[in-house]
């Protein structure tokens, strides 16, 4: 008997102890919360638009910063398929206006000339090759920087070698 009111006293101590330390009730918070939505909603979206203004001004700045010309990368060896990436890009006015991007082999022959290769790539994994290509460079003409090209679904491998070599062929183009 004494055990048990022993459990008792210290379950209601222990609920007595939370619920003191527990601060105010929660229509305190609530109408704090409620007075000023408007003042916090206002000072996030001025510092998120003044963020997202000095984000447009530095994406500005670095992309009018390619030299005209044009520029090129490989890959420096095969993959375990046997293809290498090439890209080239074309800059004029400062901005990319141009890219071409295939994979060949050691034969020289070009992945996107490959019929056989895309119906097989197609066959596993519902992608076409071709379409992600295309997707890829005019994902970089439109946006100027490798970094901010999506990662076509299907073809993660070919995105990324595709912005690392974008990137390496930038680098050149870079004023300085």
């Amino acid at each position: 008997m004494k055990k048990l009111l022993s459990m008792g006293l210290i379950v209601l101590l222990t609920i007595a102890l939370l619920t003191a330390c527990g601060g105010g009730t929660a229509n305190d918070s609530n109408e704090k919360e409620q007075a000023a939505p408007n003042d916090s909603a206002t000072e996030e979206q001025g510092a998120t638009g003044d963020q997202e203004q000095e984000d447009a001004d530095e994406k500005g700045a670095e992309t009018a910063a390619y030299k005209d010309g044009t520029y090129k990368a490989e890959e420096p060896e095969f993959d375990d398929h046997g293809w290498k990436g090439q890209i080239e890009i074309k800059v004029e006015g400062g901005k990319i206006t141009e890219v071409n991007y295939d994979e060949v082999n050691q034969e020289g022959k070009k992945k996107s000339e490959d019929t056989e290769y895309h119906k097989r790539f197609k066959e596993q994994k519902n992608v076409d090759l071709l379409d992600a290509y295309e997707t890829l460079k005019k994902d970089l003409v439109e946006k100027q920087d490798p970094d901010a090209v999506d990662t076509y679904t299907g073809a993660t491998g070919t995105t990324e070698k595709f912005k690392t070599l974008a990137k390496e062929a930038l680098k050149e183009a870079q004023s300085k």
